[in-house]
């Protein structure tokens, strides 16, 4: 399944996962191996049961039931 981005072109989805660390787990993440950086969706995250706090030069995320 093709990814749309946002210069009108695509790339290609590897595969749907987990991603799981002592501090953070996300579902359904998506591996487009094509990509050089890593993205996340604050609203994925939020989903995920955490919450997100920014300040001007960092970014915080927060498990929501701790």
């Amino acid at each position: 399944m093709p990814i749309a981005t946002v210069n009108g072109g695509s790339v290609p989805l590897y595969g749907i996962g987990t991603i799981a660390t002592p501090s953070l787990f996300l579902f359904d993440v998506y591996c487009i191996p094509g990509f050089v950086v890593v993205l996340a969706s604050v609203g994925k995250i939020r989903d995920s049961g955490y919450n997100v706090y920014f300040t001007p030069s960092e970014y915080f995320v927060k498990d929501c039931t701790s």
